[in-house]
Parts: C-alpha cells; sequence; structure tokens
C-alpha cells in the first residue's frame, strides 16, 4: 500500500467519481415517475413560497409533456447541399478493395470548396436581398413622407374652409347644411398627419424588418386619410351648394326688377316649396343637381323685366321646345301640342298673366310625368 502514489490515487478516484455521477443520471431517467415527482414538488414550492395560484392537473401535465419529449431526438432540417453531401459519403466505401484511401486529398479540397463557395453564394444572397429590401422601403417611406405633407396641406385649407362655412350658416342657419357640416367635421382627420419615418432614423439592414411594417401600416393610414379628406370635402360642397342656392333665393325674391314676374307668378308659393324640400333632401351629386334644376329654372321664370308678355313669351317657346323632345311618346305630345296652341293665343291677344297660368300648369305637368329635366 506504501507503494501507491497520491497521484494515481487521485487519479482513480476522479475516475470513480465519474462514473457514479453518471450512473446517477441514468438512474434518475430510468426512475422517471420519481423523477416527475421530484420536479413537480419543486414547482409547487416555488408558486407557494411566491404566493402564485396554481393548478396541480395543469402541473402535472406539464411535467409529463416535458419529459416525454426530453430525450427524443430530432432529426435537424438539411439544406440541398448538405443532404447531396452525406448520402455521398454515406453510400461510398472508404477504403478500395487494396486497402488504399478512396478519397484523396485533392477530392476532400474540392468537397470543401464547393461547401465554402455554396455558403458564400448563400450569404451573398441574403446580403443582396437585405440591401434590395433596404432601398425598397426607404424608397416607399420618401413617397410616404411626400404624400403626407401635401395632404397635410390639403387638410388645413378644408379645415380653415369648414370654419368659413360653420361661420356662414350660424348666421343663416339651414338644417341640411348643419348636418352636412357636422358630418364633415367628424371625418376630417385632426393632429399632425405628417410622419418622419425614414429620415429621422434611417432605413440599415437592422432596423429595415421593424420599420418595413410600419411603413406599411401609414401607407394604409393614408389611403384612409384620403378616403376621409374625400368625403370631407365633398360634404362641405353640398352645403355649400345649399347655402347659396339659399341666398340666390333670398335675393331673387327681394330683387326690384323681378317685383312684376313675382307678382305675376301663379304657382311661385309651391315652386319655392318644393325646392325647400329638394334642399332639405341634398346628400348626394343626383340630388343636389336637382335642386339646383329647380333654382336656375325659377330663375328664368322670374327674370328681371317689367314687360310681363315678353317675359311669359320666352317660358312659352322654352316649354314648346320641350314639348317636342322626342323622348316623348306621340301620344302624349299631341295631347300636350293642345295645350301649346292655347297658350298661344293667349299671347297674341297680349293676355300674359293667361298665358302664365297656362305654362306653369304645363311645367308641372311634364315634370311630374319626368319629361321636364334641365340635365
Amino acid at each position: 500500500m506504501s507503494n501507491i502514489s497520491l497521484t494515481d490515487q487521485m487519479g482513480a478516484m476522479a475516475l470513480v467519481d465519474e462514473l457514479r455521477h453518471q450512473q446517477k443520471q441514468v438512474q434518475e431517467h430510468l426512475d422517471l415517475p420519481r423523477r416527475r415527482a421530484d420536479i413537480a414538488g419543486h414547482i409547487r414550492a416555488y408558486y407557494q413560497s411566491n404566493n402564485l395560484e396554481f393548478d396541480d392537473e395543469l402541473i402535472e401535465q406539464g411535467v409529463h409533456q416535458f419529459f416525454a419529449h426530453r430525450l427524443m431526438f430530432e432529426l435537424p432540417q438539411l439544406n440541398s447541399f448538405d443532404t447531396w453531401l452525406v448520402r455521398t459519403l454515406a453510400n461510398r466505401p472508404l477504403l478500395s478493395l487494396h486497402g488504399k484511401k478512396l478519397f484523396s486529398r485533392r477530392w476532400v479540397i474540392a468537397v470543401a470548396l464547393a461547401a465554402g463557395i455554396t455558403t458564400l453564394v448563400q450569404s451573398c444572397n441574403s446580403t443582396i436581398d437585405s440591401n434590395t429590401k433596404v432601398r425598397e422601403v426607404t424608397n416607399a417611406a420618401y413617397i410616404l413622407r411626400q404624400d403626407l405633407n401635401e395632404t397635410s396641406k390639403q387638410l388645413d385649407v378644408q379645415r380653415k374652409k369648414l370654419v368659413d362655412l360653420l361661420r356662414r350658416n350660424a348666421a343663416e342657419p339651414d338644417a341640411n347644411a348643419s348636418r352636412l357640416l357636422h358630418r364633415a367635421e367628424q371625418t376630417l382627420p385632426v393632429g399632425d398627419i405628417r410622419t418622419d419615418i425614414g429620415q429621422a432614423e434611417p432605413i440599415t439592414r437592422d432596423n429595415v424588418d421593424t420599420l418595413a411594417p410600419q411603413v406599411e401600416a401609414l401607407e394604409q393610414e393614408k389611403l384612409r386619410i384620403n378616403r376621409a379628406l374625400y368625403a370631407a370635402e365633398r360634404d362641405m360642397g353640398y352645403a355649400s351648394g345649399v347655402l347659396n342656392i339659399r341666398q340666390g333665393i333670398k335675393a331673387m325674391l327681394q330683387d326690384p326688377g323681378r317685383a312684376a314676374a313675382i307678382a305675376q307668378s301663379s304657382g311661385l308659393d309651391d315652386r319655392l316649396a318644393e325646392l325647400d324640400q329638394q334642399l332639405a333632401r341634398v346628400d348626394d351629386y343626383d340630388s343636389f343637381q336637382a335642386a339646383f334644376a329647380s333654382k336656375m329654372d325659377l330663375g328664368s321664370e322670374l327674370f328681371a323685366t317689367t314687360d310681363l308678355l315678353k317675359l311669359q313669351t320666352s317660358r312659352y317657346y322654352t316649354v314648346k321646345r320641350r314639348v317636342e323632345d322626342p323622348s316623348i311618346p306621340n301620344e302624349v305630345r299631341t295631347e300636350l301640342q293642345g295645350n301649346i296652341h292655347d297658350i298661344e293665343a293667349d299671347l297674341k291677344r297680349g293676355d300674359s298673366d293667361a298665358a302664365e297660368k297656362k305654362i306653369s300648369l304645363l311645367i308641372k305637368r311634364l315634370k311630374v310625368a319626368g319629361y321636364w329635366s334641365r340635365y
């Protein structure tokens, strides 16, 4: 015993300890029920010490799933070159019939070079793709900044226009104009819509994957803003049109030069009531055009003149042209032409009042039948 050196003893003990450690690990893996119970107990103790709620069944399920896949081998994914290389090396014998090495140093170097070139090409492709993406996102961000700057200017113009229209409508309120302006006010985007994306922080390969979705989101926001701006501008246009027609009718009725025509007009109240209803319904292009056409017709009928016979003669020719329109069926036109002859007779007698009543009645019939339209 005295001949055993300390070095030999320590070396042997180190080997024994390593074997004991390996055996302990093997026993732990073989005795899975006990191992699972120990782990589950430690987890419960941890949750309890930290005042965390836990479910025993959930802990058991998690521990079982962990150990179920712990020692399972998962085959790594290989690319096409790696697959070819593995198959080539696995299917060729390492030694020839004479015991000589089949793979020469030159062949091994060639394979290594091929592997290196493949890796280099993949790296270059990745770099090229990354640079292309940086360039595309940078350009998109630049265009986006320019577009939003221009849209911001348009938005400022429409906001000022809205303020003016609200002030104008407050002076002489119109219910439908108020509704349209309120809708425009709710639709107009608020705040500063401009962006400095891609400018404050230049787009690089390091941040392109983060900034690209932000640029795309801002593109969608830009489209939403443009649609909202168009809708608000349209509503303000209709509201302005309603106020203009109201103001025009008011000025027309107060015009001394039209006093004679107004006094002679037999259906003026009905015409004004009809126009008022049309203005209350203005909400799109067609409804606005209908109201505008009625206003224009009324203006031509209440022409500023004291020669009422001349005025009714002008109206007579307008109605006559409408009756001769090819869209009116022949049987209807024949009946209407009888009314035209009666009006012509009144004008020849110089009876402008009788002619006015018949002309107004004929226009009303044409409108009801759908044969009277300015547009």
